[in-house]
């Protein structure tokens, strides 16, 4: 193998598929990536089994061929090196000569028999959508994907589609996150499919940036994401995701209007206290015109007001003010309107108007 590339393209290549690489396998070539050289192309891979990540940048190429290098010792060698134009060479050992201006460094690889082979993409199902909207529907309910393996599928985002309409939900047995979305162009075939939350976690930062139209190809157990020269891909989750509309309450007898902002900046103050206390707890008192937010703990307490527009029943409720916080963060609105029924009841978090989103939080009970 051997061949030279701008190291610019290089250092962003390695920074793309960097994402697929393995932080807990034991397996070297999981802890590597894949270089294979052909028509004057670098193509980069990179797998965990789990979620894989490929990239092809341009080569002028002289010999073809395979090697996988360890993907944290490359990327160090190529981000310090001070030429704008890199040379490698292999040898039949699967050492590699870097070279670059005054530099030059020699690297052992590893073998490509032992590299797991990247999956075939299938386009039993596929659809297009903007990049803009895509990480926005990632960002919108990412955090809300449940952390523990109880129940393996919920861990991951819902992804459904019918024809020009697209939904992702998530949820963590605290609170729900759903964001509907509209495609440019509309499907033949209904469908919906359970992804990993960290493989979209990963995903939603290869997606900034990107321009074009992404295409999404899907099968029963795989589902691939084109960005241009890139391709993402990873494993669906298989079970049976909870019938969430069914959770959503449909009325409320307080239903408020207020400023995001200004809740948010409250309840990120009341969050200060609430954080040195046992359970993260803020309070909340919905009166006709006004919002009470409290929180106290062993260090001192908070007491702040907010104007709101109550059409209903006055409420005492309590919350994580973790969780309502990361829902307020994602939402972009000026206002937004939250439903309640009882303190033990959840709140639903919506536009003033139109559907885009909707999130759900359960209360915490606390004493009188």
């Amino acid at each position: 193998m051997k061949f030279s590339c701008s190291r610019n393209d290089l250092l962003n290549a390695l920074t793309i598929v960097s994402k697929g690489v393995s932080t807990r396998s034991t397996m070297d070539v999981l802890q590597g990536i894949l270089f294979t050289v052909y028509d004057n192309k670098l193509r980069l891979t990179a797998t965990d089994l789990e979620i894989g990540v490929k990239t092809e940048i341009p080569a002028q190429t002289q010999n073809d061929g395979e090697i996988i290098l360890n993907a944290a010792l490359i990327t160090d060698v190529i981000r310090k090196l001070s030429g704008e134009e890199v040379y490698f060479e292999s040898d039949e050992k699967n050492r590699v000569k870097i070279e670059s201006l005054l530099s030059e460094f020699v690297l052992n690889g590893l073998p490509v028999q032992d590299f797991p082979d990247f999956p075939k993409i299938s386009e039993e199902y596929s659809f297009e959508i903007s990049p803009v909207l895509l990480r926005e529907m990632i960002r919108s309910t990412k955090d809300s994907v449940a952390l523990s393996e109880s129940i393996p599928v919920h861990t991951g985002i819902k992804l459904e589609v019918d024809q020009k309409n697209i939904r992702m939900i998530s949820l963590d047995g605290y609170r729900l996150a759903l964001r509907r979305g509209e495609l440019e162009k509309g499907v033949d075939d209904d469908f919906s499919v359970i992804i990993p939350g960290n493989a979209l976690k990963e995903l939603f930062k290869l997606l900034a940036g990107i321009e074009e139209p992404v295409k999404v190809e899907f099968s029963k157990s795989q589902i691939f994401f084109k960005l241009g020269e890139t391709v993402f891909t990873s494993r669906l989750l298989e079970g049976e995701f909870v019938s969430y509309e069914g959770i959503i309450p449909k009325q409320s007898t307080t239903d408020v209007v207020i400023s995001k902002q200004s809740l948010l900046q409250s309840c990120e103050r009341a969050a200060l206290l609430a954080k040195a206390g046992k359970n993260n707890l803020i309070k909340m008192d919905f009166e006709p015109d006004q919002l009470t937010i409290t929180s106290n703990a062993d260090v001192g307490g908070v007491h702040e007001v907010i104007k709101i527009e109550n059409s209903g029943e006055t409420l005492k409720i309590a919350f994580n003010s973790k969780f309502f916080i990361d829902a307020l963060k994602v939402i972009d609105d000026d206002k937004i309107r939250i439903g309640l029924t009882t303190p033990y009841g959840p709140a639903v978090v919506v536009p003033v108007e139109g559907s885009s989103y909707t999130y759900m939080i359960l209360p915490v009970r606390v004493s009188e």
